[in-house]
């Protein structure tokens, strides 16, 4: 059962009047306003009519005071009216064609008025020619069709920060029982992979029955899906379930390594057990005889910590985001593991948005939070829009840190690589900035040769410093571009060029596959939130949990370093 006043279905809500507002042609200022409110609800740490029950909707970022009374509305009558007479002028079936990547307000409506009634229908009309004997063309169906392969991957996945805090949520509540020792997260997101699909944890606790009951109570429960004497599943009324384990805390250690898995590096374990006379299971480890037959229960070792675990495999430990079976288990024999980056490891942050481009801050705001939080230095990067100011907003930023304390504000730009791979501004404009980042927003659909000529093209600028979010991808909207990322890679690294680890939400990227392979390379990466508001800044542990994934310590990544060493790397080769 779907929940309508789940953050993701009030962010929907406003896209979709937001896209009947683009088909009348109405003012670009109050679509921006829906388009911005709605990034900003589906990005919330917490529900957002737990902040109407409040009283403190005002306090969430972009909602003016107009849409504030609408959705006060939402929440007390479970509608709008003003928004059931915007929505209700176009054909209902043309909200869920909005879902496919791709496909923007007008073609939804041209679709919708040809009778189209569902993404599976659509799909079935493209399939069978009927929308091409309709007129449509075949190059724009058969983008439309790559878009719903896209659609059909990512449903029912969670990102992970949203999986992260329903879980810390559920595990304060948890920790409210006496008879629970411990909790943790188990699965994908415990090894920090960017979505998931539900959210489980594990308790250790000598009284099952009695976690059990309490956890049937979780705040925000919209019912008990199944519950037995040590599991139990729940589901949220943000539509997100929640699987509970429980174990005696003798045998944790076994429970927890087991259902973190990978399944991947799970198998190579028990391969390399098995060499060793031993079997594994989550309830502990037991000895086998050369037939691979196991001995009595009484033999059984039990495991309370993971750490326990690995070294009674003769493994140093492995951290649950390196359990993918890419040669952790190898390096773990030989106690060659990486010296993983770190969330305190971080000095600054490369890569944010102020009110200047489309942030809602200020860059006094965001420097003093940056500082308030422990950062040494936030560059300031705001879009390059090309009427924009530049020498005023300079000058800003000298004005603050000729008076600030313990902060320095970098001054940068965001800068567009364009379809021909010029870029946004000329380099008069770029050359009186510390750093600028470059990133694709536009025409992703270049063929591989196109796409990674134009990415090189651009960072043989010798302004440019950093490729920000380099892949494009938006989780569960849009896939990555596609280039020859090893021939960008080994460009990079030959010519100082820094590839970004972007901590937004729906971005994580590069994602942990290709900094994994970028740093064999010898590829510098920088950590960045791309921030487009002050609270966006503790969105760093993301990014690091990406790089942690992608095997990267602390002398890969250049913010690890202090003002003056990011200083003389920023101007490398200006």
């Amino acid at each position: 059962m779907v929940n309508k006043f789940s953050n993701k279905s009030v962010a929907e809500l406003l896209r979709n009047v937001s896209a009947v507002y683009q088909i009348q042609g109405a003012n670009q200022f109050q679509i921006r306003a829906y388009d911005l409110a709605a990034d900003s609800i589906e990005h919330l740490s917490k529900e957002v009519k737990d902040f109407w029950e409040g009283g403190t909707l005002g306090d969430v970022p972009r909602v003016g005071e107009n849409l504030q009374k609408y959705l006060s509305e939402y929440f007390e009558t479970g509608k709008v009216d003003h928004f059931e007479e915007v929505l209700g002028k176009v054909p209902e079936s043309m909200f869920e064609l909005l879902k496919i990547p791709g496909v923007g307000p007008k073609t939804a409506l041209k679709l919708a008025e040809a009778k189209v009634v569902s993404i599976n229908d659509l799909e079935h009309r493209i399939k069978s020619e009927w929308l091409v004997s309709k007129g449509f063309s075949e190059k724009n169906l058969n983008n439309i069709l790559r878009g719903i392969e896209e659609f059909k991957r990512k449903s029912d996945r969670i990102l992970l920060p949203e999986a992260s805090e329903t879980a810390k949520k559920v595990i304060n509540y948890l920790k409210k029982e006496e008879s629970v020792e411990r909790v943790d997260t188990l699965g994908s997101l415990r090894r920090k992979v960017a979505t998931v699909g539900d959210v489980d944890i594990s308790v250790a606790s000598n009284e099952p029955k009695k976690v059990i009951a309490h956890f049937k109570k979780t705040p925000g429960i919209e019912r008990v899906v199944e519950a037995g004497e040590k599991t139990a599943t729940i589901a949220l009324s943000n539509g997100i379930r929640v699987d509970l384990m429980v174990q005696p805390p003798e045998r944790y250690g076994s429970l927890l390594q087991h259902f973190t898995g990978s399944k991947s590096h799970n198998i190579h374990l028990r391969s390399l057990a098995k060499n060793t006379g031993l079997s594994l299971s989550e309830y502990g480890i037991k000895k086998i005889d050369s037939s691979g037959k196991e001995f009595s229960e009484d033999t059984m070792m039990k495991v309370d910590s993971e750490p326990e675990f690995y070294s009674k495999l003769g493994l140093e430990y492995i951290v649950p985001e390196l359990r993918e079976d890419l040669g952790e288990v190898e390096a773990a024999e030989k106690d060659e593991l990486p010296d993983l980056i770190d969330v305190p490891d971080i000095k600054g942050d490369l890569h944010t948005h102020s009110s200047w481009s489309d942030g809602q801050d200020s860059i006094e705001d965001m420097a003093n939070y940056g500082r308030a939080i422990g950062r040494e230095y936030v560059a300031l990067t705001d879009h390059s829009y090309p009427n924009m100011k530049f020498g005023e907003r300079l000058k800003l930023i000298e004005q603050y840190n000729y008076s600030a304390k313990n902060i320095r504000v970098i001054s940068g730009l965001e800068v567009n690589i364009n379809a021909d791979s010029s870029l946004q501004v000329p380099d008069d404009v770029l050359k009186k900035h510390e750093v600028i980042l470059v990133s694709i927003h536009t025409s992703f659909r270049q063929s591989v040769k196109e796409m990674t000529q134009r990415i090189i093209k651009a960072l043989e600028n010798k302004y440019v410093n950093i490729f920000a979010h380099p892949t494009g991808r938006l989780l569960l909207e849009r896939e990555g571009i596609e280039a020859d990322w090893e021939k960008i890679f080994k460009f990079s690294a030959e010519n100082n060029k820094i590839l970004e680890i972007n901590s937004f939400p729906n971005r994580l990227d590069l994602t942990d596959t290709l900094v994994y392979e970028a740093k064999r390379f010898g590829v510098k990466f920088s950590i960045d939130t791309d921030s487009h508001q002050t609270k966006h800044l503790e969105l760093m542990e993301f990014g690091v949990s990406v790089a942690r994934r992608g095997w990267l310590e602390p002398k890969d990544i250049v913010n690890t370093l202090p003002y003056n060493k990011i200083r003389d790397i920023l101007s490398l080769g200006k």
